[in-house]
């Protein structure tokens, strides 16, 4: 009856040293940031995928993808609590043999002394599972800090995106409010230059009519009248044509307006519109451009 206990515990402990690939005793086993071992030559043996001059491996308990580092498989780290299982295996299996063997030669007069040494052992055993216990629930607590800072980081980029965002939509309604009143300059200055060309269009198509009627009247004249009637009339045609002539300024009537309105930019664009800076030395900064 001693010896169920003792056997129940190296069950355990050979199940957590069989390399779930080769199904055999861990041999220098490597753990996986999945933290799922293996021994090193499993590891090597299996099938590895390339992406990017990268090579990546499948865990073949989870399936989790995992960088292999440049240094190869052996670069990962070594699986230290197996090796204390394996420690505690050896031990178990030693006083289970014991055990047997004081079971088999003094059934009888030993079983007391069995037992005082299987209490001992169990003891130990569980002295010995103390530090890997101990190194259990500090993993657990870092495991749960890094899940919270996961969630702090993630809840902060949202807020700098959300930031940036709104910076963005407030300079393109400045934009667009300067794209207005640039609009409107441009409109009014164009409108007051055609009106002034407008009226200067007409004053030169009036004068060019008045112009032309005078030389149609002479032409007129000199085609119907007999010569007695252009000799009388010759003075007061000449007096009309030297009035209409001279009350047309020539001058005046060229364009006063020129197309000399440029645009006058005062800013430059925004290349660079801000930094986003982390705290964090392993991270350099990052700008935006």
């Amino acid at each position: 009856m001693a010896a169920k206990p003792s056997s129940g515990l190296k069950l355990k402990l050979e199940e957590q040293l069989t390399c779930s690939v080769c199904l055999d005793h861990y041999t220098n086993p490597k753990i996986l940031p999945c933290h799922h071992s293996f021994c090193e030559h499993c590891l090597e043996g299996l099938p590895l995928d390339k992406k990017n001059e990268t090579y990546y491996l499948s865990c073949p308990n989870c399936r989790h993808h995992t960088e292999v580092p440049e240094e190869g498989i052996g670069a990962f780290p070594v699986a230290f609590h197996l090796k204390s299982i394996k420690e505690i295996y050896s031990l178990t299996k030693k006083t289970a043999d014991f055990q047997e063997a004081m079971s088999r030669n003094h059934r009888h007069h030993e079983y007391d002394l069995i037992t005082e040494i299987y209490t001992k052992d169990c003891q130990k055993l569980r002295e010995c599972l103390s530090p890997v216990e101990r190194k259990k629930e500090a993993l657990k607590k870092v495991l749960s800090a890094l899940a919270e800072r996961e969630g702090e980081i993630r809840e902060r980029g949202e807020g700098v995106l959300e930031e940036i965002h709104k910076m963005v939509e407030e300079m393109i309604v400045v934009l667009r409010q300067s794209e207005r009143k640039l609009t409107k300059q441009a409109k009014r200055i164009t409108d007051d230059k055609l009106k002034v060309l407008s009226e200067q269009i007409k004053s030169a198509e009036m004068s060019l009519s008045l112009l032309e009627d005078v030389e149609e009247y002479v032409e007129q004249s000199l085609k119907t009248s007999s010569p007695q009637q252009v000799l009388r009339s010759k003075k007061q045609m000449m007096e009309h044509m030297s009035e209409v002539t001279a009350g047309i300024n020539v001058e005046e009537l060229h364009p006063k307006e020129k197309s000399d309105f440029v645009l006058s930019k005062d800013i430059k664009p925004p290349h660079h519109i801000g930094d986003i800076i982390s705290g964090t030395t392993a991270l350099q900064q990052c700008r935006v451009k």
